[in-house]
């Protein structure tokens, strides 16, 4: 059974089934969680980081952080941060060089190529890895 069809299955799955199946899939005793729903999360969570990877440090910071957040304030709504019209442009100097980026609708174009993300055309421009919101100064660089 892959792992999609396992965590559609896990609802109608007891407690004690979920722990066999952690067992069987994961080669490892499941934690001694008592409630079926709270295990059920933990083996899908366990099942998503062994097929898609662990999460990077600053979203795993990003995620602590909103969980202190909603914990203080239940009302709290986090912005969904830059909306980039397609159309518009992005202007960056770097290293005495203006770089002009054009918003498409499906992506970006810069020196008429075409990308995915800002972070690609901020890794051609720079030639090292970097957030392309922080380096379009979209978004404040996080701590």
């Amino acid at each position: 059974m892959s792992a999609g069809d396992l965590v559609a299955r896990m609802n109608t799955m007891s407690l004690a089934e979920i722990r066999d199946a952690w067992k069987a899939h994961l080669a490892q005793d499941p934690p001694q969680l008592r409630t079926r729903d709270l295990m059920a999360l933990a083996f899908a969570y366990r099942l998503q980081v062994r097929s898609q990877g662990e999460m990077s440090g600053p979203a795993k910071r990003r995620m602590a952080e909103l969980g202190r957040r909603f914990q203080r304030d239940r009302n709290y709504r986090p912005s969904p941060g830059p909306s980039l019209k397609p159309g518009s442009s992005l202007v960056k100097e770097w290293r005495g060089k203006r770089h002009e980026v054009r918003v498409l609708g499906d992506g970006f174009s810069y020196l008429g190529e075409r990308y995915g993300s800002l972070s690609e055309v901020a890794l051609r421009i720079t030639g090292t890895k970097w957030n392309g919101l922080v380096f379009f100064g979209l978004k404040e660089r996080q701590r």
